[in-house]
C-alpha cells in the first residue's frame, strides 16, 4: 500500500509539474502572439500603407507633370538641354513661387504656342508669375494673354517683365484688371502694333475707358475703331479733323505717339461745350466708339496725368504687388503646398524609371498571357501566388500564434 500511495503523489506531483509547463507555455504563447500582431500592425499602418501612399501621389504628381513639359517638348520642338532646361526651371518656379512646376509646365505650353524658343520662355516666365501672382488671376490666363499681346505689340519675351509691369499698374490705379485688359488687348492691340503705338500708351488709354465703365472687349474694339477711322477717314471724317487741327502724324510726316494723339483730342476738343463736342465726336469716331473716346477727352488732368506717371513709372510694380499679394498665411501655405509638388516630383524622379520597366515587364507578361490556351490559363489562375506585405502576413502569424496559446491552456481545465 505504501508503495502504491508513493507512486500515485509522485503521479500527481508529476502531472502538476506538466500541468504548470503548459501554463507558461501558454503565457508565453499569446505573449508572442500579441508581440507579433502588434509589429505586424505597426509595419502595415505606420509604414507600409503610408509608404505606399507617398509614393502613388508622388507618382501621379511627378507623371502629371512630365506629361505637361512632353506636351511643351512637343509644341516647341525643344529637345535634349533645352527641354532640360525648361524642366530644370518649372522646377524651380515650383520651389520658389506661388505656383506649382505642373503650373509653369502649363505656362510654358502657352509661350511655346505663341512661337517662343526655350530662351524666350527662360527669360519670360518670371515676369509672367509675378504678373499672375499680383492679379490673382490663374498662371496660364496670363501667360495666354501677355504672350499674345507682346506678340502684338511687336515686343519680344524679354520684354515680359516690363509688360507684366505695365499691367500691374494699370490694374491697380484704375478700374479693370488684367483679365479684362486682356481681353481689351484682343481687339486694339493688333492695331496699336502695326502703328507703333505702345503698350503704355494703349493701357493709358483703356485704363481711362474703364474708369468710366468702358472695360473688356467694348473698350478694346472702341479705341481700335477710332484709331481706324483717324487713319483712313471718311469725307466727313476728315472735315472734323481738319476744323480741328486733328491729325496721327507730325508736320513732318512721321507717325505721332499714341499719347500725344490723346493729349492732341484732349487739347482741341476738350474745350467745346457737350452740344458741339458729341456732334464732332459722333461723326469722328461713330456711335460705337463715341462714349469710349469721350471718357479720354473728358478726364480730368489730374486723373489723366496720375494715370499717366504710374504706368510710365511701373518698374518692379508686378513683382511689388505679387510679394504683397502672397505675404499672409494663405500665400504662404500656397508656397508650401507648390514646394511639395517639388519633393514630391524630387521623389518619384527616382520610383518612375524602375515602375517604367516593371509596366513594360507585366505589359510582355499579360500580353504573352492573352495568347496562351484556354487551358493553360485556367491552370496558371488556379495556382497561381498570392502576393501579401510583410505587415499583413505577420498579423495572421501573430492571430495562429495567438490561437495556438489557447490551445496550450488545456491543461487548466484538467
Amino acid at each position: 500500500m505504501a508503495i502504491i500511495r508513493n507512486l500515485l503523489v509522485r503521479a500527481g506531483a508529476d502531472f502538476s509539474e506538466l500541468q504548470k509547463e503548459m501554463q507558461n507555455a501558454q503565457k508565453f504563447m499569446k505573449s508572442a502572439g500579441k508581440e507579433i500582431t502588434a509589429i505586424g500592425k505597426t509595419l502595415t499602418l505606420s509604414i507600409t500603407t503610408p509608404l505606399l501612399g507617398l509614393g502613388t501621389a508622388a507618382v501621379s504628381v511627378s507623371a502629371n507633370f512630365q506629361e505637361s513639359m512632353s506636351k511643351v517638348a512637343a509644341i516647341s520642338g525643344a529637345t535634349g538641354d533645352d527641354l532640360e532646361r525648361l524642366t530644370e526651371k518649372a522646377k524651380d518656379m515650383g520651389a520658389t513661387t506661388k505656383y506649382s512646376a505642373s503650373e509653369s509646365a502649363e505656362a510654358f505650353q502657352y509661350m511655346a504656342m505663341a512661337g517662343w524658343k526655350t530662351e524666350d520662355m527662360l527669360d519670360g516666365i518670371s515676369g509672367i508669375m509675378n504678373l499672375a501672382a499680383a492679379s490673382g488671376e490663374e498662371l496660364a490666363t496670363v501667360s495666354d494673354i501677355c504672350t499674345d499681346a507682346l506678340t502684338a505689340f511687336g515686343m519680344s519675351a524679354s520684354d515680359s517683365g516690363r509688360f507684366a509691369d505695365i499691367l500691374a499698374s494699370a490694374s491697380s490705379n484704375a478700374n479693370t484688371n488684367v483679365s479684362m485688359l486682356g481681353e481689351s488687348f484682343k481687339y486694339v492691340a493688333p492695331l496699336c502694333g502695326s502703328m507703333g503705338y505702345s503698350a503704355e500708351d494703349a493701357s493709358i488709354a483703356l485704363s481711362l475707358m474703364a474708369n468710366a465703365g468702358i472695360k473688356g472687349s467694348q473698350s478694346g474694339t472702341s479705341l481700335k475703331t477710332a484709331l481706324t477711322n483717324m487713319l483712313s477717314p471718311t469725307s466727313s471724317m476728315a472735315s472734323v479733323m481738319e476744323e480741328y487741327g486733328l491729325s496721327l502724324t507730325n508736320a513732318d510726316g512721321s507717325m505721332k505717339s499714341l499719347k500725344e494723339v490723346m493729349d492732341m483730342l484732349r487739347e482741341k476738343m476738350g474745350g467745346l461745350d457737350e452740344a458741339t463736342q458729341g456732334a464732332a465726336a459722333s461723326t469722328l469716331f461713330g456711335k460705337e466708339a463715341l462714349a469710349g473716346m469721350l471718357s479720354i477727352i473728358n478726364a480730368s488732368d489730374s486723373d489723366y496725368d496720375k494715370l499717366t506717371q504710374a504706368i510710365y513709372n511701373c518698374d518692379g510694380t508686378a513683382k511689388t504687388m505679387a510679394d504683397t499679394m502672397q505675404d499672409n498665411l494663405n500665400g504662404k501655405l500656397t508656397q508650401l503646398k507648390s514646394a511639395l509638388e517639388g519633393v514630391a516630383i524630387s521623389f518619384s524622379e527616382v520610383l518612375i524609371p524602375m515602375l517604367m520597366k516593371v509596366v513594360e515587364k507585366i505589359t510582355n507578361v499579360v500580353q504573352k498571357f492573352a495568347n496562351l490556351d484556354e487551358e493553360t490559363r485556367k491552370l496558371i489562375l488556379t495556382i497561381g501566388a498570392i502576393a501579401a506585405s510583410i505587415g499583413p502576413l505577420l498579423l495572421l502569424i501573430g492571430k495562429l500564434v495567438t490561437t495556438g496559446s489557447k490551445i496550450a491552456g488545456w491543461g487548466k481545465g484538467v
